[in-house]
């Protein structure tokens, strides 16, 4: 699915498109530049979720976690520093990933071979300061 000239306002609806599409999917992979809005839609997503707190981009922790209003863990994850499949062993990245909970991924081309269940690619290009174009793949 591609969506042309999408702002920020409009990311709650791609988000309720890919739970119609498919609700049971957990596992949201992030890629785009630095500063296309990978965090900045995460943050949408997450709101969506019920999430109340300030998401933020986990750049030097690895790993955020958020509850929802049922008190359910939310994950997300920003994998640009790790250097090796081993960086994701250590901090258990396959219980995360298979935890039946949302995780969004940001930057997971280091873990491309953990991903054996359906999960979803999102993929923001930059078109202006305020708007993006979005590829959206499920696999």
């Amino acid at each position: 699915m591609k969506f042309k000239n999408i702002s920020e306002s409009d990311y709650i609806k791609l988000f309720d498109l890919i739970q119609k599409k498919d609700k049971s999917l957990k596992i949201f992979l992030f890629s785009g530049k630095v500063g296309s809005g990978k965090t900045t839609m995460i943050k949408s997503f997450t709101n969506k979720l019920s999430v109340n707190n300030n998401t933020s981009s986990p750049t030097f922790n690895i790993v955020n976690e958020y509850k929802d209003d049922d008190k359910k863990s939310i994950y997300h994850f920003d994998l640009y520093r790790l250097k090796s499949i081993n960086d994701l062993v250590e901090i258990g990245f396959g219980e995360y990933i298979n935890s039946g909970n949302y995780c969004f991924i940001e930057w997971p081309e280091i873990a491309y071979s953990f991903f054996v269940d359906k999960y979803i690619s999102i993929n923001i290009s930059i078109n202006s300061k305020n708007s993006r174009d979005i590829d959206i793949t499920f696999h």
